[in-house]
């Protein structure tokens, strides 16, 4: 039987093995397509210290016209929908219902 182990504190950032996620503008993407384009897609990822296999996908994405769609419009968790009061109906057994 195997045994789960967990750290108690996880390490610092500096020393991990990873990145953190970053995230992309449109603009951002866009300017570094057009250098890609212009040069070439290894020497635009170098410049911009983006993974090579990440403008090739961005490429696709604007060739399939889906660039905008697939970018996020603002960083960070999405916000909740908050229910608006007109849309539940209590009635007189105190019953929940939609209108």
């Amino acid at each position: 039987m195997s045994r789960i182990h967990t750290l108690k504190n996880k390490p610092p950032k500096e020393r991990r093995g990873y990145r953190t996620r970053r995230v992309w503008s449109l603009k951002q993407k866009q300017e570094i397509l057009e250098l890609a384009n212009a040069t070439s897609a290894l020497h635009a990822s170098r410049i911009h210290d983006v993974d090579i296999r990440l403008v090739f996908q961005w490429r696709a994405h604007e060739k399939l016209g889906e660039l905008e769609k697939r970018t996020w419009r603002e960083p960070g968790r999405p916000k909740r929908r908050i229910r608006q009061r007109d849309d539940i109906d209590i009635d007189d057994e105190g019953a929940w219902g939609d209108r």
